[in-house]
């Protein structure tokens, strides 16, 4: 079908693919019997706009359908059919392939036109298309005709949607608006229409909506639209190119630029809202331009209640809301949303509904929040003079409040040290300026929950109840207590505050709460901070009396909550001042509401302040103290028992922020609290002090002084307190030892003093918990546990097991050593065996760190404080045996047949188990008396089973042998083949579990012993310096390796044959003389010594200047045999011959008349005499 005129076209451009409409128009075109290809080509759309039809879309395939394979065949064979053909014409008849062909002659192929099927149309006779107007979504076009007609189509389905009248020679054009609705982008199209005959500019919702805008403008003016994009832009990939897609050109040439806000796109109904939403972004501007009058009035344009609510949310989260923007905007909106009672009781007046209601009651409560806020900046603006914190008027005020006599107050203040400002004391935790620490009037207004989803019931005049937020930061909440209650005292000023309060409406319970949180962060107060303090605490409890006054045997929930937060609290101090003024507004409170019940005169919660202050004058007049009354009710019975907790921790805080200025850098946090310690259990406090000892760097003697001393001071007091006099007097020597030990101690403590007296008031609360073997027994835990969790400061172990030798009873003193070893040290030293054992030597440095977390260097240190901890085990039940085997030298370990305890109660054969002293019974300090609790750590260490002797004594012969190879750093040696295999398999199982010890070794278990001990003896004296003076008998190393060697039955004699050599073969003469009198076998000792002796004179003859001359001097026998020798072996050759002469000396003592070896000996001496005669007739006189 051809078209009468097209007046106009444009092109859609491409056709997204339909398979559906492809088949449905193919069945129709093709018929029933024709086949159809699934492959659905693209279709490039053309629509025109003229006469007959009046509009229509012509379709241009792009590409073709996939072919049939006969047609590819015959394709192929037609074009090697003439390729075929042209070169056998060539071949034939001569014709050059190279012959030059003129281009310029060659008329370029163009491709003839392909006629456009319509595939749509609308066909309107009368009707004749003028321009199409297509949108920049290409899915709607615009036509106008040459009846006054503007029709709306569907470009894709090629349907009219929509059409306008009245609207000749009219001009049309789309703009794209960009908008956010529901949290993502959107775009929505506008369509204009100029009607240039009316002078007319509409703006219109396209498909459905109304018109959204309409403007008078010149007639014969011209609206250009251009709906392409810049040349050479890529409109395929989306890009969105910057152009004007509408212009408005007026007749005199002015050019105008039509912008649309998005919010007309929600036409209809929501109108109102989309305008409200338009202003609220205006809002935000104006918000942060700072413009007040702006803000204002574009609040007073808005009209729904949630923009307006939404409007106030925004304004309130504002960092630059004032309180004058906020009053004017409550002045704006309080009139429309606050009912009357009058009102609301008529029928005929239209009442708000409820989300209307909620915002009403949320714009009061701002109301009061403002009115609040205004009144706390007044307070700080004040400037009054502080008044002085020893004035008799406050401290008789402060007595009223706690109902206390003022002698009773000032004891208080001065006990507490209060009015002492002392930079120790000092525990406010942050602190900001002046100006940072005022909150804003936003800032404080976010603080408290005005948002609430219910309705609050009438309350006549009252206020509207707030709440504080619970999710507030504490930075946030420690400037919201400051400027709640941190400005200065004054009566007028807790007048004012108290109005404010009860007209905030705020919930005194949060305040109270907030109060308790403000006072713990400051310093230790003065009178005058107490006074205020507690002038806070009765105006917030009378506000709230209802709820506070209970019955006599009940508890009432708003000081229970009180009393759980001051348990809770790390600062006793601040705590027990708190507590004592509750206490005292409580009893305050109680008594007026007895009163008030006798005399018929209830008063209501809105009197005055003075009548409460006259109330209180009242109650008080006769100065009665609350320490004199007895608690008849619930509430007094606990406020007495939270004072009494509480005033057992203030001499532990005081002692815990007196750390001694040796101490380290770093200061340790030891704030403490009743709910801690009850909840900790009963070794909580010794081991807060024993924390507190360590950090302090005191050393051990010291603490061992100060702890001595308490210990007898305590039980000094325990004795006067039982009045024992008549006991102690039939103790002969006990008071003497006492009054001895005090001055003897006097001294000793020096410049402790001040600790043991802090100490001492710790011990009055706490007597059982810093006993001196109870706070011993925590530090030796806490070094062991802090060794634990940094292995590499191997220090701290040796220092614990120090501190556990310090420990004087025998049970706790096993116990603790025994925890120690089975939770940590066991474990470490298993792991260091398994290395050792593989490499047969130290492990290196990185494996060390690897597999054990610490160094190389630290193993030996390491081995010797485990082993030291296993001999704490060990020595009561030594000294016990010992003392029962009449042992005579118990100091040097050997009993009176010269072996060391541990052999004389290896010889027994019994498996012996640590039974020292009686059972020992503890009993808890009374702040824990009914308590149910984790049990305290001497608890613990009574409670363990008793030990296997031998078990324990195996693991000490183990460690030993690790301390020798980590000491010495012996090579090729492997600890395990020392033991055999029953010995093995026990290491490591729990000390209680029964084991003995067997009496004969295997014979490479044998081997391996003695080349250990023999490998030691070696080392040490090759380690031992060259200049050692005066002779310090057998080295520790050697006296700790005969020790094992007895312990594991060997025979000792050849090692101190071996030891004597090593010796002698280095020249420590005078050290080895000391022990040859504890050689059992003298012949063979003496025959090595001759051996010595030759290797001496050998090494004499080959290095002196008179070699020539002596070797004259010496017998052909000598001679020969002095050959056979080696001088190498000798660490020290070059002695002197008077040495070697005093060594023979002693080898012919030791050898029998008429042997060999005496002979040689003999021979020997006759020979280094006449060397010692040549050289002194040498020496010129």
């Amino acid at each position: 079908m051809d078209q009468g005129m097209v007046a106009d076209c444009v092109a859609p451009g491409l056709c997204p693919p339909s398979i559906y409409d492809h088949m449905a128009q193919t069945s129709v075109v093709k018929g029933f019997n024709h086949s159809i290809s699934t492959a659905v080509p693209a279709i490039s759309l053309y629509m025109t706009a003229g006469r007959a039809p009046f509009t229509g879309s012509l379709t241009a395939h792009e590409g073709a359908a996939p072919p049939f394979m006969a047609d590819v065949a015959r394709l192929y064979a037609s074009k090697l059919k003439d390729a075929l053909v042209s070169a056998a014409s060539g071949w034939l008849f001569g014709k050059s392939r190279n012959r030059d062909t003129d281009h310029s002659k060659m008329k370029p192929k163009i491709e003839p036109a392909t006629l456009l099927p319509y595939r749509w149309s609308l066909p309107d006779k009368p009707r004749v298309g003028l321009s199409i107007s297509m949108a920049s979504g290409r899915r709607l076009a615009a036509i106008t005709d040459d009846l006054g007609r503007v029709t709306l189509l569907d470009v894709q389905k090629g349907i009219a949607v929509r059409m306008w009248k009245g609207y000749r020679d009219a001009d049309c054009g789309w703009v794209e608006v960009e908008g956010e609705w529901g949290g993502r982008k959107r775009w929505v199209t506008f369509l204009l229409i100029y009607a240039p005959r009316r002078g007319l500019l509409e703006v219109w919702m396209p498909q459905q909506g109304p018109r959204v805008a309409a403007f008078n403008v010149p007639k014969h003016s011209r609206l250009l639209y251009t709906p392409h994009t810049l040349l050479g832009a890529n409109s395929v990939r989306g890009v969105r190119c910057k152009v004007l897609p509408v212009i408005f050109v007026a007749p005199d040439g002015t050019m105008s630029e039509v912008t649309i806000p998005f919010h007309l796109a929600l036409g209809g109904k929501t109108s109102k809202r989309a305008r409200d939403l338009h202003l609220l972004k205006t809002l935000k501007s104006h918000i942060k331009g700072g413009n007040e009058a702006e803000v204002l009035k574009v609040m007073s344009e808005i009209k729904t209640m949630a923009a307006r609510k939404q409007a106030v949310a925004t304004l309130v989260l504002s960092q630059r809301l004032t309180v004058s923007l906020l009053q004017g905007v409550l002045d704006l909106f309080l009139p429309i949303y606050s009912v009357e009672e009058e009102v609301e009781a008529r029928e005929d007046i239209y009442t708000l509904d409820h989300e209307s209601r909620l915002f009403g009651q949320q714009l009061v409560r701002l109301r009061q929040l403002v009115g609040l806020y205004q009144v706390l900046s007044q307070l700080h603006g004040a400037r009054e003079s502080s008044p002085n914190p020893e004035d008799d008027v406050l401290v008789f005020e402060l007595s009223k409040i706690l109902v206390l006599t003022p002698d009773e107050t000032t004891e208080l203040t001065t006990s507490c040290g209060c009015n002492e400002h002392s930079k120790a004391w000092n525990t406010k935790k942050v602190t900001f300026s002046a100006k940072e620490m005022m909150l804003s009037v936003g800032s404080f207004i976010r603080c408290w929950d005005v948002t609430v989803g219910v309705l609050a019931r009438d309350r006549g005049t009252l206020a509207l109840p707030i709440d504080l937020k619970e999710d507030i930061q504490v930075e946030k909440k420690i400037r919201l207590g400051e400027l709640l209650y941190g400005w200065k005292w004054h009566r007028e000023s807790i007048r004012k505050f108290h109005q404010a309060v009860e007209a905030s409406g705020a919930n005194p319970e949060s305040l109270l709460h907030l109060a308790l949180e403000h006072w713990a962060q400051g310093s230790i107060p003065d009178t005058v901070a107490i006074l205020h303090f507690g002038m806070v605490l009765h105006t917030l409890s009378s506000i709230a009396e209802s709820k506070i006054l209970c019955e006599v045997s009940e508890q009432s929930a708003w000081w229970t909550a009180v009393r759980d937060k001051l348990v809770a609290s790390e600062q006793p101090y601040h705590a027990y001042l708190a507590a004592l003024l509750c206490r005292g507004v409580h009893a305050t409170l109680e008594s007026k509401a007895h009163r008030n019940k006798d005399s018929e005169n209830i008063s209501t919660g809105s009197s005055e302040q003075g009548d409460e202050e006259e109330d209180g004058a009242q109650v008080t007049g006769k100065m009665m103290s609350l320490n004199d009354w007895e608690g008849l009710s619930m509430e007094m019975v606990e406020w007495n028992l939270v004072l009494w907790q509480l005033g057992c921790l203030l001499p532990l805080s005081r002692l815990s922020s007196r750390l001694p200025s040796n101490g380290p850098e770093k200061q340790l946090k030891l704030e403490v609290s009743v709910k801690s310690l009850l909840d900790k259990g009963k070794g909580y406090v010794a081991e807060l002090v024993a924390n507190w000892f360590i950090a302090s760097g005191i050393p051990l003697s010291s603490i061992k002084n100060i702890l001595t001393r308490h210990d007898e001071q305590q039980m000094k007091k325990q004795q006067m307190d039982m009045e024992v006099d008549e006991v102690v007097e039939k103790v002969p020597g006990v008071s003497d030892d006492v009054t001895s030990c005090e001055d003897e101690t006097e001294d000793e403590l020096g410049s402790h003093t001040e600790i043991f007296d802090l100490l001492e008031k710790v011990g009055d609360k706490f007597p059982h918990s810093v006993a001196g073997d109870s706070v011993l027994t925590n530090m030796a835990w806490e070094l062991a546990a802090a060794w634990h969790k940094n292995p590499d400061e191997v220090a701290k172990l040796p220092q614990a097991v120090a501190h556990i030798a310090e420990i004087k009873n025998s049970h706790i003193r096993h116990g603790v050593s025994v925890m120690i070893w089975e939770t940590w040290v066991s474990r470490i030293i298993q792991s260091a065996l398994g290395m050792v054992e593989k490499v047969g030597r130290l492990p290196k440095d990185r494996l060390c760190r690897r597999d054990l977390g610490l160094g190389e260097h630290c193993l030996s240190q390491m081995f010797k404080a485990a082993s030291g901890l296993l001999e704490q085990v060990l020595e009561k039940v030594l000294s016990k045996k010992c003392v029962g085997a009449s042992c005579k030298e118990e100091r040097n370990g050997e009993c009176s047949r010269g072996r060391p305890l541990k052999e004389f109660l290896l010889g027994t054969g019994a498996n012996v188990v640590c039974e020292v002293e009686k059972p020992l019974v503890l009993s808890p300090d009374r702040f824990w008396s009914g308590q149910e609790g984790s049990p305290s750590l001497v608890e613990l260490t009574i409670m363990q089973k008793m030990t296997c002797y031998d078990l324990v004594y195996h693991h000490h012969q183990l460690l030993s042998v690790l301390l020798f190879i980590a000491h010495h750093n012996l090579k090729n040696m492997k600890p395990l083949s020392c033991f055999d295999g029953k010995g093995r398999s026990v290491f490591f199982k729990p000390l209680s579990t029964s084991w003995t010890f067997e009496g004969q070794a295997d014979p490479s278990v044998s081997k391996a012993r003695t080349s250990l001990m023999c490998k030691v003896i070696t080392t040490t004296v090759n380690a031992q310096p060259d200049n050692t003076g005066s002779s310090k008998g057998i080295a520790p190393s050697v006296r700790q390796a005969l020790d094992l060697s007895r312990g594991w039955n060997m025979v000792v004699d050849p090692l101190y044959r071996q030891y004597i050599c090593e010796l002698y073969s280095s020249g420590f003469d005078k050290q080895a003389e000391e022990i040859i009198p504890l050689v059992s076998d003298r012949a063979l000792l003496g025959s090595q010594l001759v051996l010595l002796c030759g290797q001496r004179l050998h090494h004499h003859l080959a290095t002196s200047t008179r070699a020539a001359h002596h070797q004259a001097l010496t017998s052909p026998a000598i001679t020969e045999w002095l050959r056979s020798l080696e001088s190498e072996s000798l660490r020290c050759p070059g002695v002197s011959l008077n040495q070697s002469l005093e060594l023979l000396n002693h080898a012919l003592h030791l050898l029998a008349e008429g042997t060999q070896e005496y002979r040689m000996a003999t021979a020997l001496h006759q020979t280094f005499s006449a060397f010692i005669q040549d050289e002194e007739e040498d020496i010129p006189t």
